[in-house]
């Protein structure tokens, strides 16, 4: 069923038919097979760019690692870890997750490779949200 009625001329036609199977490429269940790995794909691609080409912005990164620091130094006491942002308010698994990264990136100081340590992170979140679309059966990812 065709969602804009071909004309009589050719380029028309040509025209809609192209926008018609654009529609059923996005919108319908069985082609996410196919578009899933291709809009992961594209995500990659443009994290991958961002962080080549777009300047690190400082926002907490620096508080966390101060943080980090701490915990991993011995303190356990919430109100005593601090960094330039102030106290601790995140959970155990935030100092978890971060210990992780501290280690990784050398205290902190391999900015970059923590911007694709998110990256890759992000990419396995996206993944797993694109299954189950998949598994839902739902063809559209845009739309909620």
């Amino acid at each position: 069923m065709a969602l804009v009625s071909p004309k009589s001329r050719p380029v028309t036609h040509i025209a809609t038919q192209l926008y018609n199977y654009a529609v059923d490429f996005s919108t319908n269940p069985k082609h996410l097979r196919w578009l899933a790995p291709l809009l992961i794909v594209a995500d990659a691609s443009l994290c991958a760019l961002i962080i080549w080409k777009i300047p690190y912005t400082e926002i907490d990164w620096k508080s966390y690692m101060q943080q980090v620091a701490q915990f991993v130094s011995g303190e356990r006491d919430y109100v005593l870890i601090k960094g330039d942002t102030g106290s601790l308010v995140y959970p155990a698994a935030h100092l978890y997750v971060y210990s992780a990264l501290y280690y990784i990136t050398d205290e902190g100081r391999n900015i970059d490779l923590a911007q694709y340590v998110f990256g890759g992170l992000y990419l396995a979140v996206l993944s797993v949200v694109m299954a189950c679309y998949r598994l839902a059966s739902v063809g559209n990812p845009f739309r909620a």
